[in-house]
């Protein structure tokens, strides 16, 4: 991967010659891979509601200034579904970068960011990813950004709230095998084990699996205090059903992938007091792009407002400062964001590393009375 410092300086001299870039367009069109079907839609569709929003926002209030000429252009988003499947992702890709859009917001899930992130990183197209988090993200180029945080920022604060806050020392893992379970619960495991804490015993279960509880069955011979679930929410109400039909009551512990009206819809009692981390989003904050987020929402949407769709607001509007700011190229978007001021947004506040990863932080929330309450507080393990 190239180093960013050192590109930053040689952008800084292309941006010099081409904020004019894009004066003869009528439109900023950015493009948009995201699950409308299958495993992964309720993600796709909460972040592109968010994207959308944040959209027409933007264009009511005149479009964007591209690179601050004077020229105000109304932005659309060619969008497309990938249904779940990395192999549709992929092929939605070569669409999109042969319509030479500068950036595509994509990949709901770790699985499709990984298949689709080398074709923009080839093609020097920004990807910003508002969900993806596998940590093998990090290393796939300098055109490759996520405003979601990585799952081994998840996997330390989990750990450490698990070990220090809830005192458990002896933990199981029970993981999907998809890339997003492996990779969260490979990092947690090393953050755990860092801790001083003991992993007694791991089982894994395959991708969509309907019936886990043969895969629990080697958690009844094992001693721990708690279990890690590492997956999305409907494996995670999947395998606390099975945890509870086979007789374990230990504490449980989720990731950072939840969505809590699924968790609790599928996983109805068996999911109450599960304790798993989120990205900041709190609706009732008061800072004004959070403020607009919401009350744009709710008149388009109602309030089925979440973490996710927070993301999605958030990389359009992150997006659509870049190009107001250093101009349509993708290398003047890519000079923006590595050098960008926090972008105080619907889910908090942004800024990137040097390898496009987001810095941003966790609160735990735990399911009680079927609402994600704070730990904070509402107590929890």
């Amino acid at each position: 991967m190239k180093n960013r410092h050192v590109v930053l300086a040689l952008a800084s001299l292309l941006v010099l010659g081409t904020l004019g870039c894009g004066s003869s367009a009528t439109e900023v069109q950015i493009g948009a891979i995201l699950s409308m079907e299958g495993r992964a839609a309720p993600y796709g569709q909460s972040i592109w509601q968010g994207m959308q929003v944040a959209m027409d926002e933007i264009n009511a209030a005149g479009g964007i200034d591209v690179g601050g000429n004077g020229t105000m252009l109304p932005m659309s988003i060619a969008m497309r579904d990938d249904k779940s499947d990395p192999q549709v992702a992929m092929r939605h890709a070569r669409e999109l970068i042969a319509l030479e859009l500068p950036v595509v917001i994509a990949a709901d899930s770790s699985e499709i960011a990984l298949a689709i992130a080398p074709l923009f990183q080839e093609a020097e197209v920004i990807f910003m990813s508002p969900s993806a988090s596998t940590p093998k993200l990090s290393e796939e180029g300098d055109y490759v950004y996520r405003n979601y945080p990585s799952d081994a920022l998840e996997a330390v604060n989990m750990a450490t709230h698990i070990y220090n806050r809830a005192s458990i020392h002896e933990i199981a893992i029970v993981a999907s095998q998809s890339a997003y379970g492996m990779g969260v619960k490979n990092a947690f495991f090393s953050r755990f084990r860092m801790l001083g804490g003991t992993v007694t015993i791991q089982a894994s279960f395959p991708t969509e699996a309907e019936d886990v509880s043969v895969h629990i069955e080697s958690l009844s011979d094992a001693d721990f205090d708690g279990i890690f679930l590492a997956g999305y929410s409907s494996e995670i109400a999947t395998v606390a059903h099975a945890a509870r039909d086979a007789g374990i009551d230990v504490p449980l512990f989720g990731t950072g992938a939840i969505l809590t009206e699924e968790l609790v819809e599928l996983g109805g009692d068996a999911v109450e007091g599960l304790v798993f981390p989120s990205p900041l989003f709190d609706p009732a904050s008061e800072i004004d792009e959070s403020r607009r987020f919401v009350a744009a929402y709710e008149e388009r949407f109602g309030n089925s407002y979440d973490v996710y769709a927070a993301h999605g607001w958030d990389a359009v509007k992150i997006i659509a400062e870049a190009i107001q700011e250093n101009g349509l190229r993708p290398e003047e978007i890519r000079f923006y964001l590595d050098a960008m001021n926090p972008f105080e947004g619907a889910a908090g506040s942004t800024s990137f590393d040097d390898k496009g990863d987001v810095r941003k932080f966790h609160r735990m929330f735990v399911i009680q009375n079927g609402q994600a309450v704070p730990v904070a507080m509402g107590g929890g393990a």
